[in-house]
């Protein structure tokens, strides 16, 4: 039987499609893949959420390092990175100097105010007492002008405390009340003295800011949630699942709290980064199956609250992840930092590793 040659060249032309996409596609188009991730850090210390800073000569990434599980001792560690195309390069982790006068120095953040490069953090001597917050600038490998925030509140590690820059040149301070669990949010018009914190109506963990490019402000928290599975009694069984709520006046208000996935799978961890577009891609974990490790997922969200399809970051054999970061490079690509927990996650290295991504996600 013969082809037409109208057939003939329909399925060439396929062919060739095929090919170029097969070859435009970057080496770690989502789920990222194995060769494509950088493992950071080692044992015996264990890691969670970093911070980028970018200048003309150098890239350094900040992220936590704990001495264990207790989380009794804890600094900040630094590495220093270089992209490659698609693949990044870490060189060799080493501890923020000076040496600091307490057990722990935690919470980082980075912020950048007219131009000038911040990492807000905070000190104490146990994982829940009170803690003092810094701001500093980093310079070779150390903490320099290093000022004392004035706070109306205290807080401690287990605050979970979170700075972000908006749009308006204020600074915004997100946290969890040290007696637990009422989220508040505050704000600074200079970066060091913070307003009276308004609580916004809901009580969470892991709170996280991010803003829109019009300004409206993105409040991300996980809290109880009751899923549609139930108990023999009949009543549903609750479990752990990350929430968002937007802000158009810079946080006098807040829209209702939403889930960010109405999966029945525990959701948690969710970080957001500003997409190019205006619109905001939060990342999160829960498991890609039941009974399997948490994955990496991704999905954009609109000023309306709007949510995108899903979409698995990393390919879910990878391991057990949690404590997504995600950094905007200066060539548009993104940063991905997270910690791969292992099977029994009080017994894995829960060690940092990052990769780097192409572009934002498909956003509807």
């Amino acid at each position: 039987m013969q082809c037409s040659h109208k057939s003939v060249k329909k399925q060439l032309f396929i062919f060739i499609t095929f090919m170029i996409s097969m070859f435009s596609l970057s080496a770690n188009e989502l789920p990222l893949q194995k060769d494509s991730i950088s493992r950071i850090e080692y044992p015996p210390e264990i890691q969670y959420i970093s911070a980028l800073i970018q200048n003309k000569d150098t890239s350094t990434l900040v992220y936590e390092s704990w001495k264990g599980f207790e989380m009794n001792e804890g600094d900040l560690h630094y590495a220093e990175l270089t992209v490659l195309n698609e693949k990044i390069e870490f060189d060799t982790a080493k501890v923020v100097l000076p040496n600091k006068n307490t057990l722990i120095r935690s919470s980082i953040s980075h912020v950048r105010i007219d131009g000038v490069d911040w990492l807000y953090f905070i000190e104490s001597n146990r994982f829940k007492s009170d803690a003092i917050a810094y701001r500093a600038k980093l310079k070779d490998s150390a903490l320099v002008e290093q000022e004392k925030i004035s706070l109306e509140i205290t807080l401690s590690p287990s605050s979970n405390a979170r700075w972000h820059a908006m749009n308006n040149n204020n600074v915004a301070l997100v946290y969890t009340d040290k007696k637990c669990c009422k989220l508040y949010f505050s704000v600074s018009k200079d970066g060091v003295k913070f307003e009276t914190p308004r609580y916004i109506g809901n009580s969470g963990f892991m709170p996280h800011l991010s803003s829109f490019s019009d300004g409206k402000l993105l409040y991300l928290f996980q809290k109880s949630f009751g899923s549609s599975k139930k108990k023999s009694n009949g009543k549903p069984i609750y479990i752990m699942k990350s929430h968002f709520r937007v802000s158009n006046n810079y946080g006098q208000t807040w829209s209702e709290y939403t889930p960010i996935t109405l999966t029945d799978d525990t959701v948690h961890d969710a970080k957001a980064i500003l997409r190019l577009d205006g619109n905001i891609d939060i990342y999160y974990v829960y498991p890609i199956q039941e009974g399997k490790g948490l994955s990496l997922w991704r999905r954009c969200i609109n000023t309306n609250g709007g949510l995108g399809n899903e979409e698995l970051v990393v390919q879910h054999d990878f391991g057990n992840i949690a404590k997504p970061s995600i950094h905007r490079l200066e060539n548009s690509k993104m940063l991905v930092t997270f910690v791969e927990q292992g099977k029994v996650v009080l017994e894995g290295d829960h060690n940092i590793y990052g990769a780097i991504i192409s572009a934002d996600s498909e956003c509807i």
